[in-house]
């Protein structure tokens, strides 16, 4: 036991003083040639300064959009297109009449993205849902993480849209045929004006029944005022004497209550589809638009003051290596 732990200690002890000599190497290394590390930072500042001050600066925005009636793949297949034409074709012309906009700002535009809004909460939301449809065999074989793997940017309803742009103030004049042309497709356009029809037409129907529902509790009232002038009879509610074909009566006690949750339930129904036509008025939802102006999205490695002078100090040392691992390799052919 003893011999292992000291040969244990014997291979971190080699470990460090290896990184030892390799440190001590590497500043060696570079106080002897110091000159011209400084000579290479200074040259790649030079021209990184001059490379992005005659450089275009990029600007960015994002918009937030929500699907429905599944038309997230016609949307992810439109901005395609559109990141297609503006930074791979440079396609103004064809840019500029699909966004209502004059070829020289096209020319500004460099490309299109779009990624789903993920939010873990909304995906155990669905993988409940889901879950809770399966049969019992299937609900053995399925778990969340196979769940979460599974699932797809048409399964999320909130998307991210970002543009790219070097002019920051051309988001505005593109937003509304941007969105025009995102959802644009006879089928989604006919489901659109299907499902608006149908909405209002349940709209109606609640109304009318709403209606008669009221016109039934103004008749009971009626009916209440007048039982109230006689003498008191035990019981609640409200004596209804309808005749039979044999001559006979019924009394039936109507209870007004249930005639008032009818109308609440009636009222909530119609609530419902106020919303539905609000959230379903169009394919797409614009959740967010893009904003007043653009701002910048370069990162450090887009700052070419920063990479060239990185870029020159790696090639110069991996050229002296180079040139050091020649002068070994010629000094071991000798010996």
């Amino acid at each position: 036991i003893g011999n292992a732990f000291d040969r244990f200690f014997r291979f971190i002890s080699k470990i460090f003083k290896a990184l030892y000599n390799l440190v001590l190497s590497t500043l060696i290394h570079i106080h002897k040639r110091l000159l011209w590390y400084i000579g290479a930072g200074v040259v790649g500042l030079i021209i990184g300064f001059f490379m992005d001050k005659t450089s275009d600066e990029v600007y960015g925005a994002n918009m937030f959009i929500e699907t429905n009636f599944r038309s997230a793949r016609q949307v992810y297949e439109n901005i395609k297109d559109l990141n297609q034409l503006a930074h791979v074709d440079k396609d103004t012309m064809e840019l500029a009449k699909r966004l209502d906009i004059t070829p020289t700002e096209a020319s500004m535009l460099n490309g299109f993205y779009i990624q789903p809004d993920i939010d873990e909460n909304n995906i155990i939301e669905m993988y409940s849902r889901y879950y809770g449809k399966l049969d019992s065999i299937s609900r053995l074989e399925m778990n969340y993480e196979k769940y979460k793997t599974s699932l797809t940017p048409y399964n999320f309803g909130v998307h991210l849209i970002g543009v790219s742009s070097k002019d920051k103030f051309l988001y505005n004049k593109i937003e509304r045929a941007f969105i025009e042309y995102l959802s644009h497709n006879e089928y989604l356009e006919e489901v659109l004006k299907v499902n608006t029809e149908n909405l209002k037409r349940k709209d109606q129907t609640l109304l009318v029944q709403m209606q008669k529902t009221d016109s039934l509790a103004n008749e009971y009232l009626k009916i209440r005022i007048n039982e109230s002038k006689k003498e008191p009879v035990p019981g609640a509610g409200t004596n209804l004497y309808m005749g039979r074909g044999d001559g006979e009566s019924v009394n039936l006690i109507v209870d007004e209550s249930k005639v008032i949750q009818r109308r609440l339930v009636l009222e909530e129904q119609r609530r419902h589809v106020f919303r539905d036509l609000a959230e379903q008025k169009s394919i797409v939802n614009l959740l967010s638009g893009f904003p007043n102006s653009g701002y910048d999205i370069r990162t450090w490695n887009d700052y070419k003051i920063i990479v060239f002078p990185l870029l020159l100090l790696s090639l110069l040392l991996t050229l002296f290596s180079l040139i050091g691992l020649r002068k070994f390799l010629n000094k071991q052919s000798k010996v």
